[in-house]
C-alpha cells in the first residue's frame, strides 16, 4: 500500500510539474491582449489552449487562457470590436516613394594627392542616416546635398540627421577633389517597385498592401516617407523560384483604377488612398489571431496579365510572438497550377491576401528562399491595426 501511495504521489507530482511548466511556457509565449467580435470560448492554434471570454462587474471584457480547458494559464485583456469588413484584393500595384530628406546608403574613402580621407566616417555619419538639412538649407533630393557642400567652399558643413527617430547634428569637413568639394557619402531619395494589394476599405477609400514596409535595398531600413504614389501594374513574365534563389513577378507600372497616394510606409505594410476598389470581390470580415487554424486556406494573387485568382495553400503554423509583426503565419503553397508556374512564392506576391473560413486572416510577406513553396504571412489583425492608426494621421483629399 505504501509503495502504491509513493508511486501515486510521484506520478501526480510529475504530472503537476509538467502542467505547471507547460502553463508557464505558454503563458510567456501567448499574448496578453486580444480582439474579438464575439464572446465565448475560442480555440487557439496551440494544442489544448482555449481563450474563454467573459464580462466582469465593471462590464470590461476579460478572459482566461486555459490549458485543456481545465488549467488556467493566465488572465488576458480582451477588446470586443464590431465585425470589421474589407474587400480582399490580390491585384498587383506600382509604388513610388520619395524620402523625407536623403538616406545615406554608403560612406567611402577618398584619395586626393596621395592622401586618404574619410570625412563622413570621421564625422560620425552612418549608413541609414537621413540627412534633412545642410548648413540650415533643407535637403529634399539627391541633387541638393552636393550643391550645399560645394557652397561651403571647404568650410565645415553642419548636417541635421534623423537616426532611429531622433534628430541629431553632425559636422563634416569637405574635401576638395578636382573642382568640387565632397564629403564621401552616397545618398538616395526615392524607391519604386511592384507589390500586391491586400485589402480595400470602401468607406474610407483606403487600402493596405505588401504586409511589410519598403526598405532601402542597401541599408535594409524603412524608407522615411515624405510622399508617395501608387499606380496600377501589369505582370509581363515570371522568373521561377528555385532553392537558394528567390523568384520574381516581372512587370511595369501603368495607369488604371489603382491611381492614388501613400500616407504610410511602416513595418506592417503600405497604406494610402485610392478612389475606387481595383477588384470586384465581395467584402469579407477580418479574422483575429485566435480565430486562425492550421490547415487548408487560399491566397488571392495575380501572376499574369489577368484578374486575381484563388490558389490553395496550407497554414502550417501560427506564431503569436508579438515581437515580430510580419512573420506570424507559415504557409505552404499546395496549388498545382501555382507551383507549376512559379515554384511557390516569388517576389511581388507580398501582400497577397490569405483567406480561411471566409475571412481575411493575413497576407503573404516573405518567402523561404531555400524552400520557395513555403513563406511567412502577417496577421490581418496586425495590418488592420496599423491601418487604423496610420489613417488617423491623414485623410483623403
Amino acid at each position: 500500500m505504501k509503495k502504491f501511495v509513493r508511486l501515486f504521489t510521484t506520478v501526480t507530482t510529475f504530472f503537476c510539474a509538467i502542467i505547471f511548466t507547460a502553463g508557464t511556457v505558454l503563458g510567456n509565449i501567448l499574448p496578453s491582449d486580444y480582439y474579438t467580435d464575439r464572446l465565448g470560448s475560442q480555440s487557439l492554434a496551440v494544442y489544448g489552449v482555449t481563450l474563454n471570454t467573459y464580462k466582469n462587474e465593471n462590464q470590461e471584457i476579460s478572459g482566461k487562457l486555459m490549458f485543456g480547458n481545465i488549467f488556467p494559464i493566465k488572465t488576458v485583456n480582451i477588446q470586443l470590436k464590431p465585425n470589421e469588413t474589407v474587400i480582399p484584393c490580390g491585384n498587383p500595384f506600382g509604388i513610388r516613394l520619395f524620402t523625407e530628406g536623403v538616406m545615406v546608403v554608403k560612406t567611402e574613402k577618398m584619395t586626393v594627392n596621395g592622401k586618404t580621407y574619410h570625412p563622413a566616417k570621421e564625422a560620425g555619419i552612418e549608413t541609414g542616416d537621413v540627412i534633412t538639412y545642410a548648413n540650415g538649407k533643407k535637403i529634399t533630393c539627391t541633387e541638393d546635398l552636393p550643391v550645399a557642400v560645394n557652397e561651403s567652399k571647404g568650410k565645415p558643413v553642419t548636417l541635421r540627421i534623423v537616426r532611429n527617430h531622433k534628430t541629431i547634428a553632425k559636422t563634416v569637413m569637405p574635401v576638395k577633389t578636382n573642382e568640387n568639394y565632397k564629403i564621401g557619402i552616397w545618398v538616395r531619395d526615392s524607391s519604386a517597385g511592384i507589390g500586391t494589394m491586400t485589402f480595400y476599405h470602401s468607406e474610407s477609400h483606403a487600402f493596405g498592401g505588401l504586409g511589410h514596409g519598403i526598405c532601402d535595398t542597401d541599408t535594409g531600413q524603412l524608407m522615411p516617407l515624405a510622399q508617395g504614389e501608387v499606380t496600377g501594374a501589369e505582370i509581363e513574365s515570371i522568373t521561377k523560384a528555385k532553392s537558394g534563389v528567390a523568384g520574381t513577378l516581372n512587370g511595369h507600372h501603368c495607369e488604371n483604377l489603382c491611381k492614388g497616394y501613400v500616407i504610410s510606409n511602416c513595418e506592417a505594410g503600405i497604406f494610402g488612398y485610392i478612389q475606387t476598389s481595383p477588384v470586384n470581390h465581395q467584402p469579407l470580415p477580418i479574422a483575429y489571431k485566435q480565430q486562425l487554424q492550421t490547415g487548408k486556406a487560399k491566397i488571392i494573387t495575380t501572376i499574369d496579365n489577368t484578374s486575381p485568382k484563388y490558389y490553395d495553400v496550407e497554414i502550417c503554423s501560427i506564431n503569436y510572438n508579438e515581437s515580430n509583426k510580419t512573420k506570424n503565419i507559415v504557409i505552404q503553397v499546395t496549388d498545382k497550377e501555382l507551383l507549376r508556374k512559379t515554384n511557390g512564392i516569388v517576389q511581388g506576391m507580398s501582400g497577397s491576401p490569405i483567406i480561411q473560413n471566409n475571412r481575411l486572416v493575413g497576407a503573404v510577406t516573405h518567402v523561404f528562399v531555400n524552400e520557395p513553396s513555403k513563406g511567412y504571412g502577417i496577421f490581418a489583425e496586425n495590418m488592420i491595426s496599423a491601418f487604423n492608426t496610420e489613417s488617423l494621421k491623414s485623410s483623403p483629399c
